[in-house]
């Protein structure tokens, strides 16, 4: 399973995502479309991280690039339930699923949710970093 953050100007965001995603168990994390701080500061400390915890990370311009190079079998988009009525079933990721959570609070535009499945993890937006959390979590039970 491919886990990526998409759309995030935050280094800090970046930072405590990479955290999370190599903490559970992830060998690899993948960013699209991480512009300003995150791209000048963030990216770079994940990057660090990713070399001491002999992990492996991705930095792309955008979603498309990230289809392309790792041809995932599904992309699931993780959004708001407002947005994605389908709850993930977590049973049913696989292990050439790439999952895609939005670092911007607004979510996924909706040429964006057109590149995959929109889904929802939780009722409440609690973010990216608590999201991913839950996800791998659940995953790992």
């Amino acid at each position: 399973m491919f886990i990526a953050l998409h759309n995030t100007f935050s280094s800090k965001q970046i930072e405590e995502f990479t955290k999370t995603v190599f903490g559970m168990g992830i060998d690899s994390v993948i960013f699209t479309r991480a512009t300003g701080s995150a791209a000048q500061n963030g990216i770079p400390i994940a990057q660090k991280m990713a070399i001491k915890l002999n992990k492996n990370l991705m930095f792309l311009e955008d979603i498309d690039d990230a289809v392309e190079i790792l041809n995932p079998e599904r992309v699931i988009l993780i959004a708001d339930s407002k947005i994605a009525e389908e709850k993930i079933d977590f049973k049913s990721i696989g292990k050439r699923d790439l999952v895609i959570f939005s670092g911007n609070s607004s979510g996924f535009s909706k040429k964006e949710l057109e590149k995959g499945t929109g889904m929802h993890i939780l009722e409440n937006n609690v973010g990216a970093i608590g999201e991913v959390a839950v996800f791998l979590y659940k995953m790992n039970e």
